[in-house]
């Protein structure tokens, strides 16, 4: 997943994909840590930075790294996990998660009354093998795309924040879900916000 003006480049941050599982009171939590997303610009220190959490940050939040970012006019935040990572039982029931960012801003922020960033989600799966088109590997099985102005938590400032980023319903491990956190159509400049990465929830016990 990503914008139509994606570009790579030395300066982008690829992720490595890492996730990591917790139990929460509704079931298994998915955390995916900042540096297993693909953040652009993401490598070049003038605009995001890498960070390491303090201990009680870390404890409240259960991820020990956050990425800074510094200033960018141009936001774009991906990844993407398994759906075996949550959907480990064949044939069992259908189930409905919540993607979360973990993010804080800080008393310095600046930026984010502008414009709206946008949350993109995507559910896949493998074609079968029995098809005759060839053309693509994978069908989407849901898709969804949200607006959502941040300024209201940029005023509550040095906390961390759990921002909504959607909601899909898987029943089958096949596939990935895909999730990112975007702002490339306006030139305006946004800093001084800490992303620690995403939690994946259910949304019933």
């Amino acid at each position: 997943m990503s914008s139509d003006h994606h570009t790579v480049s030395h300066a982008h941050w690829k992720g490595d994909g890492h996730v990591e599982h917790e139990f929460g009171s509704t079931g298994e939590i998915i955390k995916v840590p900042v540096r297993a997303l693909n953040i652009i610009w993401g490598n070049d220190t003038r605009f995001w930075r890498f960070k390491n959490l303090p201990d009680d940050e870390t404890s409240t939040i259960g991820l020990k790294e956050g990425a800074w970012l510094v200033q960018v006019n141009w936001i774009e935040v991906t990844g993407r996990v398994k759906k075996a990572e949550l959907h480990k039982e064949a044939n069992s029931v259908k189930k409905t998660y919540g993607i979360y960012y973990l993010i804080k801003f800080r008393a310095d922020a600046f930026g984010w009354h502008s414009v709206p960033i946008k949350f993109k989600l995507r559910v896949t799966a493998s074609k079968s093998a029995q098809t005759t088109d060839h053309s693509h590997n994978t069908i989407i099985e849901q898709e969804d795309e949200k607006s959502m102005n941040l300024e209201p938590y940029r005023e509550k400032q040095e906390v961390w924040h759990e921002i909504p980023g959607g909601q899909f319903s898987i029943s089958n491990s096949d596939g990935f879900i895909e999730f990112g956190m975007f702002e490339v159509e306006s030139a305006w400049w946004k800093g001084n916000m800490v992303l620690a990465g995403v939690k994946i929830k259910p949304l019933q016990a």
